[in-house]
């Protein structure tokens, strides 16, 4: 699971994650908003360093994302965050 933290357009930012795909399968989905966190369940096996990538890309590389300041991390660099899905 990731967290993408970002306090502005996080609609256009859940759009953007949720429609990555690899092989015809969408690899993200939203599961939860907590503030400036949006939590996504991975739904393809990666690694977590390849899945925060592709998630960073995806957002950098659109017109919004260049603007926006965000980062993504996996939930376990935040061992404070209790979120039930996980």
């Amino acid at each position: 699971m990731i967290i993408v933290n970002c306090a502005l357009r996080q609609d256009d930012i859940v759009k953007i994650v949720e429609n990555i795909t690899h092989d015809g399968i969408n690899i993200f989905k939203c599961v939860a908003k907590e503030d400036l966190r949006l939590f996504f369940k991975c739904n393809f096996f990666l690694n977590k360093e390849k899945a925060k990538k592709i998630a960073h890309d995806a957002i950098i590389n659109t017109n919004i994302g260049r603007t926006l300041f965000f980062n993504v991390v996996d939930i376990n660099e935040y061992p404070w965050v209790k979120y039930p899905y996980y």
